[in-house]
């Protein structure tokens, strides 16, 4: 029997790069090797420094405050769940290559801070998610210091290849890998995860997670799972989420059917709505929902649906930007980087450079293709997840250019109040969206959704084309709960939708 968190089934979450969300208060004081960007200077610091290294270290300095200080604008967006980007100390803006996490970077706020946070969110009923990094430590970090300089006890807290050297994730040398079988390691990553729900935090996403081995996992449940909240909590079964770009059955850790995490982030479901609406690819769609009916059924009420995060380009990218891969059998949509690659390896500076002379080069019909991506992430099972300004018409293809700013004051006002219009559907219709079933049918041109539990049935029709789809979805009694391009029950006009209940 999977023990699904019911607090989780019916929300509506929101990716937050804390760096990049909202500053609240003064400007941080300066730090040796950071550079505080103006928040209007969008673009960001994408070359490399003087002696050809790429340090992410230019902040423009999102706080903790700062999120606190939008929890009405979450609410306007029928936002029930807020996931953050690591905020423990590191040397970098996005600080994935962590130090201790119980120390909280003094750029993003303090433990009573969080604790604000956390209770802020409770008494609007919204969850607080954080993201925890295992697999890897700071290069920097006293632990990996402590290694170098022959510490026995450190030293088996990481990797070595076979010439005692350390074993960095994906190459990158500020960031040495963990050895996440040794027992002091995972003693002190679960005291850093009770930390974290201690003060608060009812969600708890797992960095890198579908790379981690059964013993970790265990250890990080049921620390997780058994540790005493301190702040007003209103999920007493915190949610424990792994990343995992690929099916979550492919793996050798098949981790939603031991019962070692919660759920897993829906990337498979992401790169087939992007290739849906842009290509009409309808083949790869049906496998997609093929491959993921066979998780546990409960699980599907609690994954997480994404259109973009912080590792893909922004979907208004991948939906109407250059470069994107239409074929399934050569990679995600996004996995556009083959062109860079050469016999001496990846050309990053080459790649940043397009990246930056394409960042807005977007077709025109941009807007359209979004919203009806959007409201296919909205209707399907699961928890849709808005990355931070996506909402509000952000673009960029990858890492630095889709970790912009929020642009506070310049949001394209006609996405924003789209998506409160989808926060809005979703939040009225909570009774059958949190757990009814779902049955989809795709062509090329059009997708049929149908959700149906004991409450009723909702049935939705997009079309995706630039012609008008003759349609029937005349019903005794049926009532319009949405609609784009001023679509009926009879036709569903050109990038339009209609969306009724019964």
């Amino acid at each position: 029997m999977i023990n699904v968190p019911t607090e989780m089934k019916g929300r509506t979450g929101y990716l937050i790069m804390v760096d990049r969300f909202c500053r609240e208060g003064e400007p941080p004081k300066p730090m040796e090797g950071r550079k505080l960007k103006d928040w209007s200077d969008a673009n960001p610091d994408w070359r490399p420094d003087a002696d050809g290294e790429y340090r992410n270290r230019f902040f423009y300095g999102g706080n903790l405050n700062g999120i606190a200080s939008k929890v009405d604008y979450f609410k306007e967006l029928g936002v029930s769940a807020v996931f953050l980007s690591p905020i423990s100390m590191s040397g970098s803006y996005h600080h994935y290559d962590v130090h201790d996490q119980k120390i909280i970077d003094p750029y993003i706020g303090t433990w009573f801070d969080f604790y604000h946070l956390a209770e802020e969110f409770h008494n609007a009923g919204i969850l607080l998610g954080v993201d925890l990094v295992f697999n890897h430590r700071s290069a920097d970090s006293v632990f990996f210091q402590k290694a170098l300089a022959g510490d026995p006890e450190y030293r088996q807290w990481f990797q070595w290849d076979e010439n005692g050297e350390p074993v960095y994730w994906c190459g990158f040398k500020d960031m040495p890998q963990c050895n996440k079988l040794n027992e002091a390691y995972q003693k002190f990553c679960c005291e850093e995860a009770k930390k974290y729900v201690n003060f608060g935090a009812d969600l708890i996403r797992l960095d890198l997670g579908e790379t981690f081995p059964r013993e970790f996992l265990n250890c990080i449940r049921n620390a997780v799972k058994t540790t005493q909240i301190k702040a007003h909590n209103i999920n007493s079964n915190p949610t424990i989420v792994s990343e995992m770009w690929d099916f979550a059955f492919r793996r050798d850790n098949p981790q939603i059917y031991d019962l070692q995490v919660d759920s897993v982030m829906n990337y498979p479901l992401t790169d087939a709505i992007l290739r849906w609406v842009r290509y009409g690819n309808h083949l790869h769609m049906n496998a997609c929902l093929q491959n993921l009916a066979k998780y546990p059924y409960d699980v599907h009420d609690v994954l997480l649906n994404y259109l973009d995060t912080h590792d893909t380009p922004r979907a208004r990218n991948m939906l109407a930007g250059e470069a994107m891969i239409e074929d399934p059998f050569s990679g995600f949509i996004w996995d556009i980087e083959a062109r860079w690659r050469t016999p001496q390896g990846f050309s990053t500076y080459n790649f940043r450079e397009w990246e930056f002379e394409h960042d807005g080069l977007l077709s025109h019909d941009v807007d359209k293709m979004h919203k009806l991506a959007s409201l296919i992430q909205y209707l399907m099972k699961g928890v849709p997840v808005i990355y931070y300004g996506t909402e509000a018409g952000a673009f960029g293809y990858k890492d630095p250019f889709s970790r912009k700013p929020y642009p506070w004051g310049k949001e394209n006002q006609e996405m924003l109040s789209y998506y409160c219009g989808l926060g809005k559907m979703r939040a009225e219709n909570k009774d059958i969206l949190d757990d009814g079933d779902m049955n989809v049918t795709v062509t090329h041109e059009t997708i049929e959704i149908v959700r149906r539990n004991q409450n009723g049935i909702i049935t939705a029709v997009i079309n995706r084309t630039d012609k008008a789809q003759s349609v029937n979805v005349f019903y005794p009694g049926a009532q319009e709960i949405f609609s784009l391009e001023r679509s009926n029950p009879g036709t569903v006009m050109p990038f339009g939708a209609y969306v009724c209940r019964f």
